[in-house]
Order: C-alpha cells, then structure tokens, then sequence
C-alpha cells in the first residue's frame, strides 16, 4: 500500500507540474504575442497597414482585434549602463485588444504618451521589463536613450540615430525572457528613430486562439506574395513539441514506481499463499470453489489499490494546492522562465492515474490467485 501510494503521489505531482509549467509557458506566449502576425517576406515595411487589416477581417469574421508594430534590435543606454535589446514599436490604444501588456504593469502605468522626465523636461515615454529595469538601474520618470544603425552608410556618415525616452511603466509577465529584453515605446516614436514611414507587421487576434494557425493560413492564402501570417503555435512549436513530449516521458517514467508496487503485492500474496496453505486447504475442503479464493486475493489486492491510490492522490492533491496557493517552492527564473514552480491539478489527469493504478494491482493478483485457486485441498491440508 506504501509502494502505491508513493507512486500515485509522484504522478499526481509530476503531472501537475507539466501541466502548470504548460499552462504557464503558453499563457505568457498568448499574452506577449499576437494570436498570428502579417509581414513581408523580404522584410519591407507595410505602408498600408489599416487597408490590409480590414481586407483580412472582411473575410474571416473571427478575427475580433488587430494592431500595427515595428520590431527592432537597438542598443539601450541609462546613466550606467549599456545594452542590446529589442523594442517593440505599437498602438498604445489598439494594442490593448491584441496583447495584455496592459494587465504586466507592476509600476508606472501603460502610457505611451509623452511625459516629464526628473528634469522637467517632455519626452516619449518607454515601457520595459521589470529584469531589465533592474539590469539599467533605472525607475519609473528616469532616461533612457535609445540608439539604431540603419546601414553602413548611416555609421559613415555620423553614427548611430539617438533619441531619449523617460520611463513611464516597467512590466512583469514572469518569463525571464521577456522581462530582460523587451522595451516597448509609441509606434510614431519608433517610426521618427528609425526613420521610416510603415510598419513590420500587424498584429492580429482571433476568437480561439488554439485555431489561431488556420486563421493565419486564410491570411497568407488571402494576402498572397509577398506576405505571410505566421501564428504563436508556430512561432513557439519547438518549445510546444517538447512539453508534449515532456509530459509522456515523465508519466511513463514515474509510472515505473507503481509498477514495482505492483510486483510487490504479486511477491506478498504469493507469501500469503505460502504461509495460509492449510487455510486454503480447509477452506476449499469446506466446500469454497476455486473462483471463491480467486475472488478473496483480487479483494486484497483492489484494497491495496484502492487505499493506496486513495491516499497517495490526496497527499499529491493537497501539496499541489498548496504550491498553487502559496508558490512556497521557488526555482531560478533565468534558467526556468519563471519564479515558481508551477502546478494544475487537472481532473482527467486523477482519473487516468487511478484507474491505471488499481489495473496494475488488479493484475497484480491474478497469479498469486490463480496458485491459491489451483490448490488440491487434500494436497494443502497434508502439506501442512
């Protein structure tokens, strides 16, 4: 029953964690991305953004928001520190219905909209994350300058393109990734920096965003060359293959110790089968049929496999509500993409672990039963 329970404990962990670590990683890639994006093959700005967006929501009623940006790697520079990012250029108002940055504020607040620096002074205003603003040291109302090359010409002719910003919020999505490498200012900002009139592409969001790669092949088949709608399932399938993966793997292998609690209760009904001979003979003299004994070891066995998964389940149950609630196990967010150890109890994954473990115990007893079965009852009397 200890073996069981312990087994049914760590697969209700294990899984949960997959499942927390699943639901965690893809909450935040729905949040940061789009559902799907358009953009141009050979990388040339979109001049006619607004035209292209309600062409495509014309013809497929599920898109329900969109929204222009530029993307781009550019170097940031506080008073201490230097440092290479990339800067997302958006609608501060349409984006709100494409991406939650809004909701990841956790100091300042969502403006994109000019404002006074420490000094009094008017200027764009930038939002970065909450790693990044530790990694420059700086504050909400503190300098930033934002710096691009656009060419070898432009390094030639007098070095990079400059522009202050003032900060006006830092964000906290709780992946490491994000937080310490994405800046986001007004799109006309970025526009005057970079020096260009278009955008790199168009954000989009649809109804379900788990059928969000259909949506963006009607947007490439649509559109046509040169653009392309790639979606965040593609974006991100490399990471999404290996969390399915992960979950396989790890419930195969963690279900390795309800196997060996398994052949434990086919090693122990067999003792039991050894020392309670001249019982079974008895029994069996006394007019018990072969099926009658059958049925008293599987009964053992089901209670060994019921209770056992019974309290291993609620144990493993508990400390994932705990952990859900209180997030007292922490991990390193630079290595694990966020600051806790994320679990999701999900009431199929409990069923499926149940059932599998009182079929393993059920199985379990069906030798040691049959050999108790078998015994001739003047054979086990005598034997004795």
């Amino acid at each position: 029953m200890g073996g069981v329970c312990i087994g049914t404990f760590a697969l209700i962990v294990a899984l949960s964690a997959v499942n927390g670590f699943e639901a965690e990683v893809t909450k935040q890639m729905i949040g940061k991305d789009a559902h799907f994006e358009v953009m141009n093959l050979r990388g040339e700005q979109i001049l006619e953004a607004d035209s292209v967006a309600t062409a495509l929501m014309e013809n497929d009623k599920d898109i329900t928001a969109y929204s222009p940006f530029i993307i781009y790697k550019v170097g940031v520079s506080s008073k201490k520190v230097n440092d290479g990012v990339v800067v997302y250029g958006i609608d501060a108002k349409s984006s709100k219905d494409v991406i939650d940055l809004h909701s990841k504020i956790i100091a300042g607040r969502f403006n994109l909209e000019p404002l006074e620096d420490h000094g009094a002074t008017m200027r764009p205003s930038i939002i970065l994350g909450s790693i990044l603003a530790q990694r420059l040291h700086v504050d909400v109302g503190e300098r930033l300058v934002l710096q691009t090359f656009q060419g070898p010409d432009d390094v030639i002719g007098g070095g990079p393109r400059m522009r202050q910003f003032v900060v006006s919020g830092i964000f906290e999505t709780g992946m490491y990734e994000y937080d310490g490498n994405l800046l986001y200012v007004a799109i006309e900002e970025l526009q005057k920096l970079m020096g260009i009139h278009g955008v790199s592409g168009i954000q989009f969001k649809v109804k379900n965003p788990w059928k969000s790669d259909i949506h963006a092949e009607i947007a490439s088949r649509l559109l046509g060359y040169p653009y392309y709608a790639s979606d965040w399932k593609a974006k991100n399938q490399t990471l999404l293959k290996w969390m399915n993966y992960e979950k396989f793997i790890v419930a195969a292998i963690v279900c390795l110790i309800v196997l060996i609690a398994a052949f434990n209760i086919i090693s122990s009904l067999i003792m039991v089968v050894v020392d309670k001979t001249k019982e079974i003979g008895i029994l069996r003299s006394m007019g018990f049929s072969e099926g009658s004994i059958m049925r008293v070891f599987v009964s053992m066995g089901s209670f060994i496999g019921v209770f056992g998964s019974l309290l291993g389940g609620a144990a493993g149950i508990a400390l994932c509500i705990i952990q859900e609630k209180t997030h007292i196990i922490k991990l390193p967010a630079d290595v694990y993409m966020m600051p806790f150890f994320p679990v999701q109890v999900q009431a199929l994954d409990v069923l499926v672990i149940f059932v599998i473990g009182n079929a393993l115990c059920v199985l379990a007893t069906i030798l040691p039963a049959w050999k108790a079965s078998s015994m001739k009852p003047v054979r086990a009397i005598r034997r004795e």
